[in-house]
């Protein structure tokens, strides 16, 4: 190893001894070769694993002692086979690094000769370069000589002064930069950004020429200190634009930051400044509301928003909600005005080429940034409401005052909407969660003052105006309204349409779009006053008193009161609904109800069950005052329909209490309601027959019920558009089992009072003893007809008195009537019945009698013809029938009893036929009522 570095040496030496030729060199390149050394591919390939296998000890050091490696290895032991294939290995890695040194050597022989022959060339050019150098002195100083040193003496004086003049525009540049401070302090006061802008500008222009002075590096940190300044005061005067935008105050900001050259920096500064705003505006609303509330101490300052915000007493939580979406709105109206100011100055363009370019660019930022900002801010606003309206506990809030919170709501959705094209799934939430604590509380009261309205109640009729509906009513005046600020979908408007929003047009910034408007209410026109008896003429009332004779015993005829009907019937028409106070309070919780359902969609279902829970209470407890005790005493001749008796039953099993102890409405852990059982008035007298058994009460307790439930038709229409279409279903099913069937509720009231009225029983008993066996035909009626036909007059008397107190309607007196000639045909046959004995005279007398009844009771009433008298002709002229007519006779007539048609056999054909005849046609009545 060592003879190969002593070769190496001398051989890279050589080529650096001077005027050695090229044959000399490649002689010593071919004496570098080692001999027997292979060059192809393969053995070059050997030789690097050959290198590969020597020790590393060998590349340590660079005075690495091998002999002294390799003495160690062999002082163990003296082996000579081996430490000749030892010395072999040896010589093969020496030769090899030889190899890989030659032909290192030769692959960069052409650079180095190429160096070198460079190096020549710049030693020929430094030694003409000297002679250059020494030939040029020497003409300098013969010139020296022979030039006369006055004129050099002008000549540097002249450029003296020169460099005089220039540094004396120096120093006035100086100065100028020095008064700059003050001169950019004035216009800043005076708001003149453009102006400071460019003055800096020029001054750091300035500055970076005279930037070798030490007193301009001075001048340029006081300089960098005013930039710092001007941009704090653009960054002062975009705050201000959030809260009042000036398009002249904004074009000048604008402009300087085109100075600057941040217009960029402008547009994402405004965008912080407004959320900025809304943040510290809201706060500050908020704090000022929450007033002698809040902590003495330092906490107040570090309050949290949401703590802040529980704070605000209940008095002032609808004003601090008004002035902060008033506040929000003037910010929202401020951003909506920025855009609208971009939008016209990208009409002008100025500038050519690249300046241009730029432009282009910097408005297609700020537009994007704009663009993208709306629902940036939108979302700000709606974090700082959400919270106040989650703060505050509304459920006690009165209901005047929570529609004004979901109106203010609604209307800040709408300007949300219109603002970004998003609405508020935030704040819809909020309210409703708001709105479901509220209105079950809301609820439970009105359930309790329902309950106390209907025990209190005295069921006199109120009297309105014949032109009433509930559209006259205070509460549905929102349905007459072209806007009641519905909740908008958040996709109806898109955001290509802000530039039209009506909102931002018709409202100044000044102008307060949450403001409730003032205008002097239109009272309720719904009101009859003087009441009823004014609407009643004298003439009428002497009429009435006119049609009252008596009819005598021995054939006195009755003047019949026809102008009674005449003048009910006439009246009736220009006469208002039969309304009790409580009935309107109903209606008046219905305008309560569906408004709710119009302010707050999202609940509207909840509130639809509600609403039929005050309906399903009122008729629940008409039916338990007025309508019971009647059904118990006529249980056999009527009954109520399976529909109103289900809908009756459902509502004392889920919605009345059954604890006969519970005195106020409960809520149910299910979150129901329970309302104890409804009580009547003990003023209501309902035992005085005089006054027919309290029939004005029953009549003003059904009719307003019939006329509630007409008015829930009408509006079937609204709640079908406020309710999903998953709630059509229920509105259907609660029209058809409750609404539509309390009309039912007549039928027991007025067949219970005429039954009570009229004394059929004992009118029956005189019939009882009449003979109707008599052997000629009698040209006068009956005793008892007179004195039924006296009793009906007695009735008509006492329908008009009620008629004059409470103005009978008109469905109900023909109810009325109805019922009581239906129970008087009843008695008719059931009287003819009771005859042991019959002749054909007798059976003309019983047509007499009925004739009579019929005429006078058409006369007295007004009603032709009168209704079921084929019940009681037919059953007279069934005596007259054969055997065989007599059998399909009493198989098409099942409305009689068994008993009076086995008194129509025995005492009709039955006298006639022989016994089998007569016991056939008893069987088969017994078998007809079986079937």
């Amino acid at each position: 190893m060592a003879a190969l570095k002593s070769r190496v040496k001398s051989f890279l030496s050589g080529f650096q001894s001077k005027g050695h030729d090229d044959e000399q060199k490649d002689e010593e390149i071919h004496a570098l070769q080692p001999p027997d050394l292979p060059h192809g591919r393969e053995d070059l390939r050997k030789t690097e694993e050959v290198i590969e296998d020597i020790d590393q000890a060998y590349f340590s050091e660079p005075e690495f002692d091998c002999s002294e490696l390799e003495l160690k290895r062999t002082e163990s032991e003296l082996d000579v086979p081996k430490l000749e294939d030892r010395i072999f290995v040896l010589k093969t890695q020496d030769n090899a690094i030889y190899r890989k040194i030659y032909d290192l050597v030769f692959a960069n022989y052409t650079a180095y000769v190429q160096e070198l022959e460079n190096v020549t060339m710049l030693q020929v050019s430094l030694q003409q370069a000297s002679t250059t150098c020494i030939n040029a002195r020497r003409q300098l100083t013969e010139a020296r000589k022979g030039v006369s040193h006055g004129g050099l003496g002008l000549l540097a004086k002249h450029r003296r002064r020169e460099r005089l003049r220039a540094l004396l525009d120096i120093l006035r540049t100086l100065k100028t930069l020095q008064r700059t401070d003050a001169r950019l302090k004035e216009l800043l006061q005076e708001c003149d950004y453009p102006s400071a802008t460019q003055i800096c500008i020029e001054c750091q222009d300035v500055i970076q020429t005279y930037k070798q002075y030490s007193c301009v590096r001075e001048l340029a940190t006081s300089l960098q200190d005013i930039q710092t300044d001007i941009e704090r005061e653009l960054e002062d005067a975009l705050e201000k634009l959030c809260s009042r935008f000036k398009a002249d105050r904004y074009e000048q900001v604008q402009e300087s930051y085109q100075k600057l050259g941040k217009i960029q920096t402008a547009v994402d500064t405004l965008l912080m400044k407004f959320t900025t705003t809304v943040h510290d505006t809201a706060y500050s609303v908020v704090q000022e509301h929450a007033g002698s509330n809040l902590p003495q101490d330092d906490l107040a300052v570090k309050m949290n928003y949401s703590n802040l915000c529980k704070l605000v007493t209940p008095e002032q939580f609808i004003p601090c909600l008004m002035e902060i979406c008033f506040a929000v709105w003037r910010i929202l109206h401020n951003y909506y005005k920025v855009r609208e100011w971009h939008s016209s100055s990208e009409t002008t363009s100025s500038g050519e080429g690249q300046e241009a370019s730029e432009e282009t660019f910097n408005r297609n930022y700020v537009r994007t940034k704009l663009e993208n900002g709306l629902l940036r801010v939108w979302r700000d606003v709606q974090q700082k409401v959400r919270p106040y309206l989650l703060a505050a506990d509304m459920s006690q809030f009165k209901y005047d005052d929570f529609l004004r919170v979901l109106e203010i709501v609604n209307r800040l959705i709408s300007v949300g909407v219109e603002f970004c094209g998003e609405g508020s799934d935030s704040l819809q939430e909020s309210m409703r969660q708001q709105s479901l604590k509220y209105f079950k509380n809301y609820h439970r009261g009105r359930l309790e003052e329902l309950k106390l309205f209907l025990e209190n109640e005295a069921w006199e009729p109120c009297p309105v105006r014949s032109s009433f509906n509930t559209q006259k009513l205070r509460e549905f005046r929102f349905l007459r309204e072209v806007a009641t600020s519905p909740l908008l979908s958040k996709d109806s408007t898109s955001k290509n349409t802000v530039a039209d929003s009506s909102l931002f047009q018709r409202y100044s910034l000044d102008e307060n779009p949450f403001s409730q408007d003032y205008q002097e209410e239109e009272g309720e026109d719904v009101i009859e006053y003087g009441g009823f008896d004014d609407a009643v003429s004298d003439d009428e009332r002497m009429d009435e008193e006119d049609s009252g004779e008596k009819v005598g015993q021995a054939g006195n005829r009755l003047r019949p009161p026809v102008a009674s009907y005449r003048r009910q019937h006439s009246s009736n028409t220009r006469r208002g609904p039969l309304l009790s106070n409580t009935t309107l309070t109903v209606l008046r919780f219905f305008g309560n109800y569906i408004q709710m359902m119009n302010a707050l969609q999202t609940i509207a279902s909840d509130v639809l069950e509600c609403l039929s829970q005050l309906f399903d209470y009122y008729l629940f407890a008409v039916y338990k005052f007025f309508t019971v005790d009647l059904l118990q005493q006529n249980r056999e001749e009527i009954q109520l329909s399976t529909k109103l008796t289900t809908t009756l039953t459902r509502i004392e099993e889920t919605l009345i209490n059954q604890d006969s102890g519970a005195q106020t409405v409960v809520m149910t852990p299910d979150g129901g309601v329970k309302v104890p059982y409804p009580v009547a008035s003990p003023f209501v007298g309902l035992d005085d027959p005089e006054q027919l058994y309290g029939l004005h009460c029953r009549t003003v307790a059904v009719e307003s019920l019939v006329f509630l439930a007409n008015q829930f038709v009408e509006l079937l229409p609204y709640l079908k558009k406020y309710v999903q279409d998953s709630k059509h279903s229920f509105l259907e099913q609660f029209l058809s089992h409750t609404i539509k069937t309390v009309q039912e509720l007549r039928r027991p009231i007025y067949h219970g009072i005429s039954s009570k009225a009229v004394p059929f029983d004992q009118i029956l008993q005189v019939m009882s003893s009449v003979k109707w066996d008599l052997k000629e035909i009698m040209s006068q009626h009956s005793g008892y007809v007179d004195q039924l036909l006296q009793e009906f007059t007695k009735f008509q008397k006492k329908t008009d008195a009620i008629d004059r107190r409470i103005h009978f309607p008109m469905e109900a007196n023909n109810m009325l009537w109805e019922r009581a000639i239906l129970l008087s045909n009843r008695m008719f046959v059931e009287g003819f019945a009771q005859a042991k004995k019959c002749s054909n005279e007798g059976r003309a007398l019983m047509q007499v009698d009925f004739q009579q009844f019929r005429t006078q009771l058409e006369k007295m009433s007004g009603i032709r013809p009168l209704p079921h008298h084929s019940y009681v002709e037919d059953y007279i002229k069934a005596y007259y029938l054969s055997e065989a007519d007599t059998e399909d006779w009493i198989r098409k007539h099942q409305e009689y009893t068994a008993k009076q048609l086995q008194s129509m056999i025995i005492v009709g054909v039955g006298s006639r036929s022989g016994k089998k005849s007569r016991q056939r046609l008893l069987a088969i009545v017994d078998e007809v009522d079986r079937r």
